[in-house]
């Protein structure tokens, strides 16, 4: 694993050590002729290797919002140390016996001032947002457009535009505004969710705080009522989503009336 931070500062992998939703830094050794990192062992490989292993479109919707929500609760802590990843994708996405997922890979993360722009950096175009393309200033949304082309795979278990080279599919992010097509049997709520994180404008995406509380609602409101869930279709309005809850409740039928008795 390479360097988390410019400059070879090895001390700032313990920066990230102790989070439970990251994968975690053991011990290193740079004592020549022996270089190397010793990560947290993640028994079940990469979530990667797991959707490639299941039929297109059958990842249960419960373990999808379980993933996702662990998935961004990890880039929430490391959005609030200040940190970009820069590089998020199922593969660097490792999970646990107990189906536990957490962040993995820090090789091009950076503080974000020191980030600048993506020039002279290798990242992995069919997860990477257009700016980042563009060898443009980023923010911490390239992480967050990341998550959207994430959220999708766990949807579909598919790779992101596997009709292309990587770099066709860079060359139609960024000027043809593509995205992978959403299966047809998508939630609407996840539908709505996954837009707003690839939009092509990064001030329209959502930080992480908020992914987190969408996410949390779409949790409750899944295991209240997994049918009306499936079928919820958010307005434009409800970026958090949290009438779900409500909307469940308010939705049962009301009692009837009592009739005026007649003399």
């Amino acid at each position: 694993m390479a360097s988390v931070f410019p400059g070879n500062d090895q001390d700032n992998l313990f920066f990230l050590h102790g989070e439970p939703l990251l994968h975690n830094f053991i011990a290193a050794c740079k004592k020549p002729p022996v270089f190397c990192i010793i990560m947290e062992y993640m028994a079940g490989g990469s979530l990667r290797k797991y959707l490639h292993q299941q039929e297109p479109h059958s990842v249960p919707l419960n373990l999808v919002l379980k993933l996702a929500l662990d998935i961004s609760r990890g880039m929430q802590y490391l959005h609030s140390q200040g940190i970009l990843h820069r590089d998020l994708k199922s593969e660097n996405l490792l999970l646990g016996e107990d189906m536990c997922v957490k962040v993995a890979d820090f090789g091009i993360s950076c503080l974000e001032s020191q980030c600048g722009s993506a020039k002279g950096f290798t990242g992995t175009y069919r997860w990477m947002a257009p700016e980042m393309i563009k060898e443009k200033h980023h923010t911490k949304k390239v992480d967050v457009y990341s998550f959207g082309i994430v959220l999708w795979e766990l949807l579909t278990a598919l790779t992101p535009f596997d009709n292309m080279t990587p770099e066709q599919a860079a060359f139609a992010v960024c000027q043809k505004n593509a995205r992978p097509p959403l299966p047809t049997a998508c939630p609407p709520a996840f539908r709505h969710l996954i837009k707003r994180c690839w939009s092509k404008n990064p001030d329209k995406r959502p930080h992480f705080d908020e992914i987190v509380s969408i996410l949390e609602t779409y949790t409750e409101s899944y295991n209240e009522d997994p049918e009306f869930f499936c079928h919820y279709e958010p307005s434009s309005n409800h970026t958090v989503l949290q009438c779900l809850p409500n909307c469940i409740t308010k939705r049962l039928p009301a009692s009837p009336k009592p009739r005026n008795s007649s003399s």
